[in-house]
């Protein structure tokens, strides 16, 4: 058995109801092309990747992600974002991997060097933590479930990072950073991408 997996949260590419702050500037078709773009990108890297992905749809599961035999597709569970990711971390720690990684979907920076990185970083820290640079975060990693990091957390507001380093630093947990990278969510982030989909 593969000992890591990754782990990947998604919704179903509706305009309107993904990308919605960048929907608002170049409308809701042109950011659910972005989003699906970023999945896209996200899964092209995973794909061959020595790891199983668990992919936690948040509506409806689309069985075209099924990509090859290490996929594994489910529905998110109940409640905030936090508690679904606890849930899942939980699910997938129980079923015996050793390391697990929840990476998000809108990091066109992400490469398998990081990840390679992160799951190194598991072998001798408790946690291990992409900082993005709107201070949320694009990865998150762990070898055993600490159910303190995901309590009373909306994990809506920009704080996120800083509130994984406060937790860690009380659970006297050891945390490896990777390197902040940039996630895209307004239209300031999309760069390269306007020029590859036609985005003014």
């Amino acid at each position: 058995m593969n000992e890591h997996a990754i782990i990947i949260f998604q919704k179903n590419p509706q305009p309107g109801k993904v990308k919605t702050r960048l929907g608002e500037v170049i409308g809701g078709e042109k950011a659910a092309e972005v989003y699906e773009y970023l999945l896209n990108y996200t899964h092209d890297l995973v794909k061959n990747y020595p790891a199983d992905v668990f992919v936690y749809f948040q509506e409806e599961v689309d069985k075209s992600f099924l990509l090859n035999e290490h996929y594994h597709l489910s529905l998110q569970g109940n409640g905030g974002l936090s508690d679904k990711m606890k849930q899942a971390f939980a699910e997938v720690l129980g079923k015996g991997y050793q390391k697990v990684l929840i990476i998000g979907s809108d990091c066109m920076e992400l490469n398998t060097d990081i990840l390679d990185e992160a799951f190194e970083a598991l072998n001798y820290q408790d946690l291990v933590v992409g900082p993005a640079q709107d201070g949320s975060f694009y990865l998150l990693g762990m070898g055993t479930l600490y159910d303190e990091l995901f309590e009373e957390k909306s994990w809506k507001d920009l704080s996120d990072v800083e509130d994984i380093y406060a937790d860690a630093k009380q659970l006297k947990l050891n945390l490896h950073k990777l390197k902040t990278l940039s996630d895209v969510e307004v239209y300031e982030d999309l760069k390269s991408l306007k020029g590859l989909l036609n985005i003014h």
